[in-house]
């Protein structure tokens, strides 16, 4: 794993952000940063930012644009915009929970009943709890929620088509104690590996299957080493948009408004293609010989309510309960 003990490039780095904090009407410099390569959406969704901004601040901003992993992975990047080297990245739910365990509410199955519902949460209320969260908790302010998708369950064993079909099935999921606890609950044996190595760990039968939406699935190519996909649609997963605060706050009025402006374009982008992915990506890989199946989402669902309760606890019932406040 990269972790920001790189101190040349950080010392570096730290200096340019000094050198180039605003005073007065001088131009505003964003560094912004994201793990991903082109085509992932969270990269989409900080260059959609990016452009975004720059078209509607014009001249009063200049961007510093690091993607690739360039600067580092997700934990690296997390540490750096916290220390102040750079301004605004894009997190997954890994990312997030490492500096917010609130945010582990997102790995409860079936907290939101599509993605319309789970929009309007966190364009409402649970967004703004969430957003105040992590500002208390780890002095990021959040821009915007993005959206990665729903996640489904692809393997190289057996259609699933109910709850028991999961049973013994080598999952990896990502590094999330609150998803392996899940799908240890659902009968799986949930392995983590980093999503670079998914592909030659089906390919080798290390692992037999894992959970991702649709766009990832393709984005990866992994429906060539799985012949199976489920669309249990059981976790909805946001990209948390943010921004150092200290850096948020020293903005002026004006410019604040550009950033949350430029920040609800790049959710609409997201959004529309997370859309455009689940209506045509079912048919292209059914035409490439998957199976696809959609399984009895009742059964999910009431396999799945007793890992709410355990989430609850990871999140403390005190946070839970203003959650489901904030959803009705």
């Amino acid at each position: 794993m990269i972790r920001f003990n790189r101190l040349g490039l950080a010392g570096g780095l730290v200096a340019a952000a000094l050198a180039a904090m605003p005073a007065g009407a001088e131009t505003v410099h964003f560094r912004m940063a994201v793990e991903t390569t082109p085509g992932d959406p969270t990269n989409l969704m900080l260059a959609a930012f990016r452009d975004e901004l720059q078209a509607s601040a014009g001249s009063s901003v200049t961007i510093d644009f690091y993607d690739g992993g360039s600067l580092g992975d997700e934990n690296a990047l997390a540490e750096m915009i916290r220390a102040g080297v750079v301004d605004v990245i894009p997190l997954g739910t890994d990312g997030v929970v490492a500096m917010d365990k609130g945010f582990a509410l997102f790995d409860t199955p079936f907290l939101f009943a599509d993605k319309a519902s789970a929009r309007a949460a966190l364009d409402g209320k649970l967004g703004e709890l969430m957003a105040s969260s992590l500002r208390e908790k780890s002095g990021l302010q959040v821009l915007a929620f993005g959206e990665l998708g729903v996640r489904v369950v692809s393997n190289g064993k057996r259609a699933i088509e109910e709850p028991e079909d999961l049973q013994g099935l080598k999952l990896r999921t990502p590094n999330s104690q609150t998803r392996i606890m899940a799908f240890q609950m659902l009968g799986a044996a949930p392995i983590t590996l980093p999503l670079g190595e998914v592909y030659m760990g089906l390919r080798q039968g290390l692992i037999d299957g894992q959970e991702n939406p649709l766009s990832v699935i393709k984005e990866f190519s992994l429906h060539e080493v799985q012949p199976y996909i489920a669309l249990t649609n059981h976790i909805y997963t946001p990209i948390t948009l943010v921004m150092n605060g200290q850096r948020f706050d020293a903005l002026s009025p004006e410019m604040k408004e550009m950033v949350m402006a430029a920040a609800r374009k790049a959710v609409e982008v997201t959004r529309a293609v997370s859309d455009q992915s689940d209506e045509t990506l079912v048919a292209e890989f059914e035409a490439a010989g998957v199976t696809v199946t959609r399984p009895d989402i009742a059964a999910f669902r009431e396999a799945a309510a007793p890992i709410r309760e355990k989430i609850a606890e990871v999140v403390t019932p005190e946070f839970m309960t203003q959650v489901e406040v904030a959803l009705q």
